[in-house]
Parts: C-alpha cells; sequence; structure tokens
C-alpha cells in the first residue's frame, strides 16, 4: 500500500510540475526573418513589455514545419501559448494587443480597430501578383505560385495598382484617420491598427513591401504619411528597430 500510494504522489507531483512548467512558459512566435504580416505582433508584444520567443524560420523551414502537422492553416505566423499552436495573423495580433493594452475594452473602438485592419486586409488581397508573380498566390500544398501571370500582366498589375487601386485605397484610409480627429486611427491613442499600417505604409514608403509600387503612393495621403512617423518615433518602436535592423 505504501509503494502503490507513493507512486499515487509521485504521479500527480509530475503532473503539477509538467502544468506548473507550461504555465511558466513564455509565448513562442513563429514566423518568417521578415517584416511582413508578423512585425506588428512582434511590436505589439514589445510595446507591452510581453516576454515572448521571437522563433524565425525560412522557407524551407515552414515547408517541413506543414508536412508534420505544426502548422494548423499550413503558413505562418503561428503563437505556441500554454502548449496549444494558434494561427492566423489577424488572431494573434488581437491577442497581442489584449495582452499589451494595445486593443481596446471599448466595443466601439473594437470596431473601428477591426475595420481598419480589414482595410488594410482588402490591400493586401490586390498584392498577390506582385508578391507570387500569380493570381491566387501560392499552391497551399506545394508552396509554389498558383495561375502564374506573364511579365507583361504583371507590368499591367502594377500600373492599375499605382494609379486606380492603392491611391483609392489610401485616400479611404486618409479619411479614416481625419475623422478619427488623429493622430491616430481612434484618436489619441495608439492601436494595434496603427502598428499594422506602421509597417505597411513604412514597407510602401521604402520599397520593401511590394516591389514595382511607387514609393511616392502616399505622397497625397499627409495624414498617413505623418502617422508612419509618428508610430516610428515610438522609443518602444525605435528599440526594437534598433535591434532589428
Amino acid at each position: 500500500r505504501k509503494a502503490l500510494s507513493f507512486c499515487i504522489l509521485a504521479c500527480f507531483m509530475f503532473r503539477s510540475f509538467n502544468r506548473l512548467t507550461a504555465a511558466m512558459a513564455i509565448p513562442k512566435f513563429t514566423y518568417l526573418d521578415i517584416k511582413g504580416f508578423g512585425e506588428a505582433i512582434r511590436l505589439a508584444l514589445y510595446i507591452g513589455k510581453i516576454e515572448f520567443e521571437d522563433h524565425r524560420v525560412s522557407y524551407a523551414e515552414i515547408r517541413e514545419m506543414a508536412k508534420e502537422g505544426k502548422l494548423p492553416y499550413g503558413q505562418v505566423p503561428v503563437l505556441q501559448l500554454d502548449g496549444v499552436t494558434y494561427a492566423q495573423s489577424g488572431a494573434i495580433l488581437r491577442w497581442a494587443g489584449r495582452q499589451s493594452g494595445l486593443y481596446p475594452e471599448d466595443h466601439k473602438l473594437q470596431l473601428k480597430v477591426d475595420a481598419i485592419e480589414e482595410a488594410l486586409t482588402d490591400i493586401k488581397k490586390l498584392l498577390p501578383s506582385v508578391w507570387y508573380g500569380s493570381i491566387l498566390g501560392r499552391n497551399p500544398a506545394t508552396k509554389e505560385p498558383l495561375v502564374p501571370i506573364s511579365d507583361a500582366q504583371k507590368e499591367e498589375v502594377l500600373q492599375a495598382l499605382n494609379e486606380i487601386a492603392l491611391p483609392y485605397r489610401f485616400g479611404q484610409l486618409e479619411r479614416a484617420l481625419e475623422n478619427s480627429g488623429g493622430p491616430y486611427f481612434c484618436g489619441e491613442t495608439m492601436t494595434t491598427c496603427d502598428l499594422s499600417f506602421y509597417v505597411m505604409g513604412l514597407g510602401f514608403l521604402t520599397d520593401c513591401y511590394a516591389y514595382g509600387v511607387r514609393t511616392t503612393i502616399l505622397d497625397e495621403c499627409p495624414r498617413l504619411k505623418a502617422l508612419v512617423e509618428r508610430v516610428g518615433d515610438h522609443p518602444k518602436v525605435k528599440e526594437w528597430n534598433a535591434a532589428h535592423p
């Protein structure tokens, strides 16, 4: 009986230790070694002083992770939290915003933040032809371009983006920022959607978000350009950028 009691106690202690270890484990954020869809999440966590593992992987590693069933939707970013893997950049960003205080508790402000995020998603949906040279992005299984386009078609896409689609979309965001009273999309308070726009806007201004889109694309949107500068001047953002050039 004593031996049985000891075994039961040891098993209980082992399980309790495993639960405690899992609870103490810091979040692990996995994404490519680029800004892309992951940088706003990294910034939100860093600004909020949330300790996390910044795990950066290559495309080859992503393919292996997908084969091994480690990516719920076959792509990054993913977040490992208490032994569970969570996916989709928007969901992870909202989680990071709640942890860091950058996603508002007020429901009406949440509507504003989510609307801006979806407007930015609308812009991203315009870009697969530039990013991947294909109409439908990448094949989810092989990661090869899905329905490739010719160089001539890509030039036609870039012309439409530069002259019609992007100016129109950024004009909408400029008006949203103006209507908020600024300097942020929710007025005086910086939120996750400002970080999302900062990553995108800075990428366009420095020609590293979508090659071929003019770096002058925001010239008619002075408030948006000022927002990029304001977020970039945030002390924690400056710290992060200095450590991750």
